[in-house]
């Protein structure tokens, strides 16, 4: 290969080389300073709406990550306002990964109170059944007024359960957990009522 040749392949590999560069960098210089690419508003925009979602996935401002997120956001609103638009822009970016953050807190946190729940109504709904053998078993041979007493027990029971059940079908999980202990203890008197009278000679 002459030297002309090389000469001219080696200017074809810097122009080559020179574009590739402009290429990479050109977009990226031109969205840092807002000329191409989302407003700061839009921007804003976005992070506002991965916020908003985490607060219904259950993210509450006692999490550090949905805090940070809103912080974040108030930030990037008022450099926004202040027109300093790539730092508004960086603000919001930051809340919107604060924001992601927190909704995958938020889901995990709310799955393990499903999981939480559905224990305490499985518990409870074995419980109920084993309930309803006994007062099938409790009444027999006794007089009107008794089995009247412990069908009213037997309704308290299951007024328990039920709350217990409405709560959980209404994805309210922790006020399944809230409400429990309570539920447990007017199953536990009502067992121990069923049983005390059949125990009599």
């Amino acid at each position: 290969m002459g030297p002309l040749a090389l000469h001219v392949l080696r200017r074809v590999a810097v122009y080559a080389l020179s574009l590739a560069m402009l290429v990479a960098v050109v977009p990226w210089a031109l969205t840092e300073l807002g000329v191409i690419g989302p407003t700061p508003e839009e921007h804003i925009d976005a992070a506002s709406r991965v916020l908003a979602a985490a607060r219904v996935y259950g993210a509450t401002e006692e999490q550090p990550a949905f805090k940070a997120g809103l912080a974040a956001l108030a930030r990037a609103r008022e450099l926004a306002a202040a027109h300093r638009g790539r730092e508004a822009r960086r603000a919001a970016e930051e809340a919107r990964e604060r924001g992601v953050e927190a909704q995958r807190v938020a889901l995990a946190t709310r799955e393990d109170l499903r999981r939480r729940a559905k224990a305490v109504v499985d518990a409870t709904d074995a419980l109920l059944n084993d309930l309803e053998d006994v007062y099938t078993e409790a009444t027999v041979g006794r007089t009107k007024n008794e089995a009247g007493r412990m069908l009213t027990l037997m309704k308290d029971a299951r007024k328990a359960g039920a709350g217990l059940f409405l709560a959980y079908e209404q994805e309210d999980y922790a006020r399944v957990l809230a409400e429990a202990p309570a539920a447990a203890e007017t199953l536990n008197e009502v067992r121990s009522a069923l049983k005390g009278p059949r125990q009599k000679p």
